[in-house]
Order: structure tokens, then C-alpha cells, then sequence
């Protein structure tokens, strides 16, 4: 059974959220031409990073065969090119099997060129080491910084002259400045991070804390972080901020299957839709659609096939305009699927495209064409 349920935004319509207990309904799943590149012969681990810059597509993704973590570029534009550029090394990242259950753990970020990557790498058995990596457009090497305490990534903001703030957590946020200073923000802010924190497209990012079971949104003031924690949220998420600084943040409860959309509507004040029902969720993307009204959330599932099997999927859910069909009812779209698990995905878009990096197997760029 599918449920429609109409819900009202502030200023638009957020034309139909889909509820889906794990099947289709007629109208309300569209297919979609979704192109394909393979950028490595073998999976790329959970912690995969996709960004778009002005001309190209930037993508970061692990090799365990070679315990590396690998980057990849390709141009972006109508379509995808015929052959997939070779992967360049930008640190060996694990000392030996069996791997850290943090390897390849990583954000990215470009800006005018300059690609900047802070990410943790596991020097020896008893020794990890954060790393910020960099390499501008005359670079031949990447550059590369470690800082101290190791911790995990949460944050990386460019400065627009070639050089990236930093965040991270080793139980207790540290800032590092583009000059490369190293502090602790004032006032200290405690946090162990379950999952993966995100970079919220309009500054900030979004981290779910063990310590205090919260997902939180963070923010730089100059001096230190400001934190607002989010109702109910969970350690699958995205997030977003509008131009006036409102959130809108992504979860997966797997308590009751569900794919939840919380928007602040006033500050501190946050609404709650279900976008879809869905199993074995494991990462969320939140894009924004054609305006500050509309969302593309992507989602990995899992769907029993009987008899024991289980396929993996890769699913989009936006207006049904942008991914190609009539009117603004929200559709469903299934990107990538196969009876091999997904590791991880990430996902970015551009004003004419949706661009999914997945490790389901190999590590495969999507591209699928958005629709004004």
C-alpha cells in the first residue's frame, strides 16, 4: 500500500512526501537515464566524498587492496566521459589488514580549483594521525599537514584563497585556522561522534554525539561553535541551511523504517514529514531541489527477494519535474541496485545534475540529468 500525504511549506507547497512500505505504486516511481562511470575495479569502502566545483567532479573514495585513499576527477557537463580518468593516491591510509573500522574515513572539499581532503590515517597499530591533504590547479603533489589530536573529520571550509578551516573530534572539538593554527574553540564543546558528521551546504556542519545522544548542529562564530541540537535526530543524517540560516536535516529511524525530514520553521522550532518507509538504510544525502522549498533526499535500502536474497538499491525521491516527469508530486527513482551490498554512497548535484558516487561492488560515478 502507498500513502500520499500532501504537506504545506512555508511559502510552497511541498507538492507530495511518499510513504512507501517497501513497494511501488503506479505514478509514483519514474525511471530515470542515469549514466555510469567506473572509477576503481573494486569497492571504495564506506566513507565515500563527491563535490562539485565549477568544471569538474571531484570524487574520494578508499582502496582496501592497496589500503589507500584515492581521488578521482572528471569534467562535468552533459554527460559523463567514455573513459574514466586514472586515480591519483593521496596517502596510504592503514598500516596492514585487517583494516581500522575508521578506514578511509574523510571530507572533501573544492573551491576555485583547490581541492582540500581531512581525513584519518591509521599509521600503526598503535598510532592514528588526522590529515589535512590539499593540491591547487598548478600543484603536481598533493600538499599535506597533520594535526594533532587525531580525531575524526567533521568539518572543512574553504577560505576562498586556496587554503580550508578545519574541525574535528577526539572527544573535544578542535579548530584549525586556514593559517594553521591549531585551538580549542572557546567554549569547549565535548563530542564523540557515531556515523559520519555532514557538511551543511550553507555552512556548518551536522554531528550526532554519544555522550549526550544528540544530533547537533554546529556553526563558526569567529571564535568558537555555536550548537543547536535537532528533535529526535539520529546518527544516519543530512543536513541543509536556507539563506536565512533555517535547517532542514534528513534521518533514518530504524525503529519504525522511516526516512524523516525535519525543517525549522521558526528558530528552534522544527516540523517533521516522513519522505518514505525503508530497510537497512546506512547513509542519507539532502540536496536542494529547483528552491529553498524543495529537497532531493538519496538513500541507500535494502529489498528481499525472497528465498533468502536481499538487493542493495540506491534510491532518489524529489519532485517529479526535476527528475523528468510531469507536475511536482514527489517521485521515487532507484539509481543503482544489485544483490552486492552498497558500502557507502555521497552525493552532490549541479544546476543540471544529479551526481551519486557508489561502492556497490566497484566505485561507480552516477549522473542523472535534472530538469528545470
Amino acid at each position: 500500500m502507498v500513502k500520499t500525504t500532501r504537506v504545506c511549506s512555508a511559502g510552497a507547497a511541498l507538492a507530495a512526501v511518499l510513504v512507501m512500505a517497501g513497494c511501488s505504486a503506479r505514478g509514483m516511481t519514474v525511471n530515470v537515464n542515469a549514466e555510469s562511470l567506473r572509477l576503481a575495479p573494486g569497492p571504495g569502502g564506506s566513507f565515500l566524498s563527491v563535490a562539485a566545483d565549477s568544471e569538474r567532479i571531484a570524487a574520494v573514495f578508499a582502496d582496501p587492496s592497496t589500503a589507500t585513499l584515492d581521488f578521482a576527477a572528471v569534467p562535468s557537463g552533459p554527460h559523463l566521459p567514455a573513459v574514466a580518468p586514472a586515480a591519483e593516491v593521496i596517502d596510504k591510509v592503514d598500516v596492514a589488514p585487517p583494516l581500522a573500522p575508521f578506514f578511509g574515513e574523510n571530507i572533501l572539499r573544492v573551491d576555485h580549483g583547490t581541492v582540500g581532503v581531512l581525513y584519518l590515517d591509521r599509521e600503526t597499530d598503535t598510532r592514528n594521525v588526522l590529515k589535512l591533504a590539499w593540491k591547487g590547479p598548478s600543484d603536481a603533489q598533493w600538499n599535506l599537514d597533520a594535526m594533532d589530536p587525531a580525531g575524526d573529520p567533521l568539518y572543512l571550509q574553504p577560505d576562498g584563497k586556496s587554503g580550508f578551516s578545519a574541525a574535528w573530534s577526539s572527544g573535544t572539538i578542535s579548530y584549525r585556522s586556514p593559517a594553521g593554527q591549531v585551538t580549542v574553540p572557546v567554549p569547549p564543546i565535548s563530542l564523540r561522534l557515531v556515523g559520519r558528521s555532514s557538511q551543511t551546504l550553507g555552512g556548518g556542519f551536522s554531528a550526532y554525539d554519544s555522550i549526550a545522544s544528540v544530533l547537533l548542529a554546529f556553526q563558526w562564530t569567529g571564535t568558537g561553535f555555536s550548537a543547536q541540537a535537532i528533535p529526535d535526530g539520529t546518527p544516519i543524517q543530512a543536513s541543509l541551511r536556507s539563506a536565512d540560516g533555517r535547517l532542514a536535516v534528513l534521518s533514518w529511524d530504524p525503529s519504525d523504517r522511516r526516512l524523516l525530514l525535519r525543517r525549522e520553521r521558526s528558530p528552534g522550532a522544527f516540523s517533521t514529514q516522513t519522505v518514505t518507509v525503508c530497510e537497512g538504510t546506512t547513509g542519507v544525502a539532502l540536496l536542494p531541489g529547483s528552491d529553498e522549498s524543495q529537497f532531493l533526499f538519496v538513500f541507500n535500502e535494502t529489498r528481499s527477494l525472497g528465498a533468502g536474497r536481499v538487493e542493495s538499491l540506491v534510491s532518489v525521491v524529489g519532485p517529479g519535474g526535476l527528475l523528468g516527469a510531469r507536475g511536482s508530486r514527489y517521485r521515487k527513482a532507484v539509481l543503482s541496485r544489485g544483490e552486492t551490498f552498497v558500502d557507502g554512497f555521497a552525493a552532490t548535484r549541479t544546476q543540471d545534475s544529479l551526481y551519486v558516487l557508489v561502492s556497490q561492488g566497484d566505485v561507480r560515478l552516477l549522473r542523472v540529468p535534472l530538469h528545470r
